[in-house]
């Protein structure tokens, strides 16, 4: 005869596992930006007010070129065919596998690679062009910075639209490129 007595406690529901997961994800989402966002910002803020004017226009344009790459890498990694990336894999590649778990994990990938560093590079490049605007002018300010902050908007938006059709047309070299770098950090 069975064993009819319950402990008390039925295991987890596949909804409950993926809710809790969800979670779980929205916290670390929230602790990854917060902590990149401080460590871009005290990186900007130093360079910014210490630094001459065009190591920190340079620096600005770094963290705009730095968003829009990590748009194009979030769209690849979304969009990507795996079956090139399971082949690797079957063939016990790194950056095989490593393609596999970023396009297997591609809401999460995109996530970060568009949300969390894209946003928060938008965020710090508005920030950097205030402080540089205001390290160079102290009369007329207003309509400098306004123009810094269009031309920084200009340039990310312009820059992640002119890569979008490139990161979908070149997924699968994107996410290669990508799985390599992971690779070469996990080392």
């Amino acid at each position: 005869m069975a064993n009819t007595k319950s402990s008390g406690k039925e295991p987890p529901s596949k909804q409950d596992t993926k809710k809790k997961s969800r979670v779980k994800w929205v916290a670390t989402a929230f602790l990854l930006s917060f902590v990149i966002s401080a460590v871009f910002s005290v990186a900007m803020g130093e360079v910014t007010a210490n630094a001459n004017v065009v190591i920190a226009i340079l620096l600005l344009l770094f963290f705009i070129a730095l968003g829009i790459t990590f748009d194009a890498v979030g769209l690849a990694v979304a969009t990507a065919d795996p079956s090139a990336f399971h082949s690797m894999a079957a063939q016990r590649l790194r950056a095989g596998k490593k393609g596999v778990w970023l396009i297997n994990n591609s809401d999460r990938v995109s996530s970060i690679c568009n949300d969390i560093v894209g946003d928060i590079c938008g965020v710090v490049t508005g920030a950097a062009g205030a402080a540089i605007v205001a390290k160079l002018f102290s009369d007329g300010a207003f309509w400098m910075s306004l123009a810094m902050t269009a031309l920084i908007s200009a340039l990310t938006v312009g820059g992640k639209a002119a890569c979008k059709h490139f990161a979908m047309t070149h997924s699968t070299s994107i996410v290669m490129i990508a799985a390599k770098a992971i690779c070469l950090f996990r080392k």
